[in-house]
């Protein structure tokens, strides 16, 4: 098995969703992961960041807060941006 690649699994529609990491980041003080959608049809895949926590020796993954994901994101475009530079 493919250790970059995690499956979760939709609670409330019950479909599992394969992800693989392909970047990760801090920002204040937290730690997120940048993920692509796994699909058949690549043109559907999509990439989407969850923050990353650690507890005990497991890593829970959390959706952003929609509050916070427009200044998560652009954290993550900028970074980009400098890389590229």
């Amino acid at each position: 098995m493919d250790e970059d690649i995690i499956t979760l699994l939709d609670e409330d529609s019950g479909e599992e969703i394969s992800l693989r990491i392909i970047d990760e980041f801090d920002m204040e003080d937290r730690s997120f992961g940048v993920f692509l959608t796994l699909t058949e049809n690549e043109e559907d895949a999509e990439v989407i960041i969850l923050e990353m926590i650690e507890e005990g020796e497991e890593m829970l993954l959390q959706s952003l807060d929609e509050a916070e994901e427009d200044s998560i994101y652009d954290y993550y475009d900028s970074l980009c941006d400098e890389e590229e530079e």
